[in-house]
């Protein structure tokens, strides 16, 4: 016998489908609906992610994106830091964090000016030995960056700043398909080789239509503590002259700091004073950069001139009560018409959760029999109409009848 979708043994799961709920059709899509829900309302919480890649190991990628992440934090941001280099996470290392009071908030006992701005979560918190090596295949991947999504509570977040292991395998492909509003900051060394792969990189975000936000070239120089002169470490200019021929933002160098790599690896990188790095001051200009063309808090507009209706349904009909609704008809109005139809379960969740699911929908009327006034009100804060309707009839009818003024 087959073993069953969960990978249970058909014996052990019970002779009633019912039973294990990797059997069950109707179990499985309502736990994928409710998972698709937590992961879309934890995305809209969050203003803008960015992925932080690389074509090759080596280039200095999880430094970019922990300082990426302290500067925005530093200036008064809600940040959030997800490590998903399975196979070589170094987040929590270079911050010296060890032991998180809150896993499920993804707060670690931060410095007082950071504590409230930035969140940190890596693979590293789930493994008894830091030592220990990742030998995940790429479904397993897949499901843990989702969870990270969804089981940590990120709350309201400007930046969500993610360190994706180096090349183009299948954590950036996961983060692509996971959260399709992702951009892209590539990170390269002026050498040659490094620049093959940048290319590389590009392609690939081009070819899974992954954004990009622009492209770093980290090691530019060296900044000699005695002189105070730059010394080029490899040739520079390799990271621009790339950015100029695929036509795509140029960010910026950084040079290489003895003192970003000393304290990065002794766990101090957030004593390290902006002031004192020629790496944080050159990475500032970057910063300030994303800041102004993702500016923080910014939210989805709905399209303008379209309206959506919300209707509980019961038996195909209008539900007497918003609590005995089996479905909803989500009805899209254009051009003074009905445009669209669609047929959405029931959510599982409570009048807040709902409230939320019906703005991910971006629903601009709600018709319902039994609204309170608070329920009303609640609507209203989400910029969601409600409406009277009366039950057993069918939503196009109730829809045609609010468009004919009646």
């Amino acid at each position: 016998m087959e073993k069953c979708p969960s990978g249970a043994d058909p014996q052990t799961c019970g002779t009633d489908p019912k039973s294990c709920p990797g059997c069950d059709p109707a179990q499985m899509a309502e736990e994928k609906q409710k998972e698709e829900f937590t992961l879309t309302r934890a995305l809209k919480q969050i203003s803008h992610k960015i992925l932080v890649m690389s074509g090759k190991g080596g280039v200095g990628k999880s430094s970019v994106a922990v300082s990426l992440a302290l500067s925005l934090a530093r200036r008064g941001h809600r940040v959030g830091l997800m490590d998903v280099d399975l196979h070589g996470p170094n987040v929590l290392r270079m911050l010296g964090l060890k032991q998180p009071f809150d896993l499920m908030h993804a707060q670690f006992q931060l410095p007082p000016d950071l504590f409230d701005n930035l969140k940190v979560i890596s693979i590293e918190v789930l493994m008894r030995d830091r030592e220990m090596a990742v030998i995940w295949r790429g479904p397993l991947k897949h499901q843990m960056i989702r969870q990270f999504l969804t089981e940590v509570q990120w709350g309201s977040l400007d930046y969500l700043v993610i360190d994706a292991p180096p090349g183009t395998g299948d954590e950036p492909m996961s983060v692509a398909q996971t959260i399709p509003d992702a951009q892209a900051v590539i990170v390269t060394t002026p050498q040659e080789i490094s620049l093959a792969d940048v290319r590389k990189s590009i392609n690939f975000c081009r070819k899974i239509n992954l954004s990009i936000l622009g492209i770093v070239e980290n090691m530019s120089g060296y900044f000699c503590p005695h002189c105070s002169q730059e010394l080029p470490l490899f040739r520079k200019g390799g990271g621009e002259k790339t950015a100029q021929a695929a036509k795509v933002p140029f960010l910026g160098s950084l040079p290489f700091d003895p003192q970003v790599v000393e304290a990065a690896d002794q766990g101090r990188l957030m004593e390290l004073k902006e002031a004192d790095s020629p790496f944080f001051q050159a990475l500032a200009p970057i910063v300030e950069y994303m800041a102004a063309i993702l500016p923080a808090g910014a939210k989805k507009e709905r399209e303008p001139g379209v309206m959506k209706f919300a209707v509980p349904l019961e038996d195909g009909k209008m539900a007497a009560k918003l609590a005995n609704a089996q479905h909803f008809a989500i009805l899209t109005v254009k051009n003074g018409a009905i445009a669209d139809q669609q047929m959405m379960p029931r959510p599982a969740h409570g009048f807040g959760d709902f409230l939320e699911w019906l703005d991910d929908l971006e629903v601009t009327h709600l018709i319902a029999a039994d609204l309170s006034d608070k329920a009303s009100e609640l609507l209203k804060r989400k910029d969601i109409q409600a409406l009277p309707g009366d039950p057993q009839t069918p939503p196009e009818e109730l829809v045609a009848r609010y468009l004919e003024g009646k």
